[in-house]
């Protein structure tokens, strides 16, 4: 997991255990090659795009109220070190926007977290991406303070119209942020066009986790789609 993880893991231990922005007007979508990063023209089109492409509560559909925390902007990373504990770290160098809302449930109690990252050029899109799935691959178990997954592995992609890579990671939350007992299984799915790169993470409670990997898909797609709409503005 190497996504702006950090809005996710503190909304589920406040669940389970104990910066609001209305947005914006959409922008030009990523740029197709290199952005200098102290263009400050740049990084205020990409964050537009970014505000105006993470999902509201509304977004999700009539169930969802915003999470608490709501937003993250700019969003941080979440890095997981080589003995598989996280912690949260400024963006990566080349990161032009980054913006995470969280949403939940208020009927199957369904967490989810969407993130949008618009980077400088293609090249450092791909490096994000290449490094969660290193991640994935290394952890099977991973640890954020008290916090707790098992069964991290990397699952089949969805196929999402739009998107030129897709990567999908499950796994489980087995403690919450007082080291209590869970069992919340999670789906990260990350997606990347040209330089930006969006992802959904959704935790659902045991009980009504049948449809968390179709549900998640479609919050991807959804995503797919406001950057395609941005980017026509």
């Amino acid at each position: 997991m190497v996504v702006a993880l950090g809005l996710a893991v503190a909304l589920v231990a406040l669940l389970q255990g104990g910066g609001d922005d209305d947005g914006g007007s959409a922008a030009s979508t990523s740029p197709s090659s290199s952005v200098a990063l102290d263009d400050e023209a740049a990084r205020a089109r990409a964050h537009t795009l970014a505000v105006a492409v993470a999902l509201r509560p509304e977004d999700w559909g009539p169930a969802y109220k915003r999470g608490d925390p709501y937003e993250q902007d700019p969003a941080s990373e979440y890095e997981v070190s080589k003995d598989c504990k996280g912690f949260t770290q400024a963006a990566r160098s080349g990161t032009l926007a980054a913006v995470a809302r969280s949403v939940v449930n208020n009927q199957t109690q369904l967490v989810g977290t969407t993130d949008v990252r618009v980077f400088a050029d293609v090249a450092t899109a791909e490096s994000f991406m290449d490094d969660s799935q290193e991640t994935t691959r290394r952890c099977p178990t991973q640890q954020f303070d008290k916090v707790r997954w098992a069964d991290v592995r990397q699952a089949t992609a969805p196929d999402v119209a739009g998107l030129e890579q897709v990567t999908t990671e499950e796994g489980t939350q087995t403690a919450d942020g007082t080291g209590a007992k869970t069992d919340l299984p999670y789906v990260l799915h990350t997606g990347r066009q040209g330089a930006t790169v969006v992802s959904v993470i959704a935790y659902e409670t045991r009980a009504n986790a049948a449809t968390l990997t179709s549900s998640s898909t479609e919050v991807l797609q959804k995503l797919q789609q406001r950057l395609e709409a941005a980017s026509q503005q």
